[in-house]
């Protein structure tokens, strides 16, 4: 017997009847920032209804306190300058920020997810990824000194470089620079999901 929301297809090969029980939903998610799959995202959107959901940093699994450091703040800071200089479709998704318990967690989703997401949007745009890390230590600008004679007109004597944090650096477990991140900014929220 058929429910009023249960599908039936006929397999083409056994041309047996197959279908889902009608409490059972199938719910599909996507990340709209990836377009190499916009050819795909396009046929889900003809066949499938979308319901859009915004990255939330007020979402109750994000912590408040990892040794001082908000974390909904840190997310609500991040994504305004992510949104400022890209799009609002590259925020970072609050889901980035549920289990971390510690600071140590806190460290390995930077270490591992966020600060990778960040230079594969900002193309290694070091200024950038600077920027929406407000200027804290995880991103080293260096200066190099460098004479050579066949690079002078390329070179105007003292040029930057930059270095991400090394793996082992303590400043990944410093909350200060955490909330470094969030701290002394005045930047208007064109966006606010909590």
């Amino acid at each position: 017997m058929e429910e009023s929301d249960q599908q039936i297809a006929i397999l083409p090969y056994s041309q047996k009847p197959f279908g889902v029980p009608s409490n059972l939903y199938i719910i599909g998610t996507m990340n709209t920032a990836d377009r190499s799959i916009q050819i795909l995202d396009t046929a889900l959107r003809r066949r499938f209804s979308f319901k859009e959901m915004m990255p939330n940093p007020s979402h109750s699994e994000i912590p408040t306190s990892i040794e001082g450091v908000n974390c909904q703040e840190l997310l609500r800071s991040m994504n305004r300058r992510i949104f400022m200089l890209l799009d609002r479709e590259r925020q970072i998704g609050h889901t980035y920020f549920f289990g971390v318990k510690d600071i140590d967690g806190l460290a390995d989703r930077f270490q591992n997810r966020i600060l990778p997401l960040l230079q594969e949007y900002f193309y290694d745009d070091w200024e950038k990824i600077r920027a929406i890390l407000g200027n804290n230590s995880f991103v080293k600008v260096k200066g190099l000194s460098l004479v050579d004679n066949n690079l002078d007109s390329f070179l105007t004597g003292e040029e930057k470089y930059f270095e991400r944090l090394g793996v082992n650096e303590q400043a990944w477990k410093n909350a200060e620079q955490y909330k470094q991140i969030y701290e002394n900014t005045n930047d208007a929220s064109p966006i606010d999901n909590g």
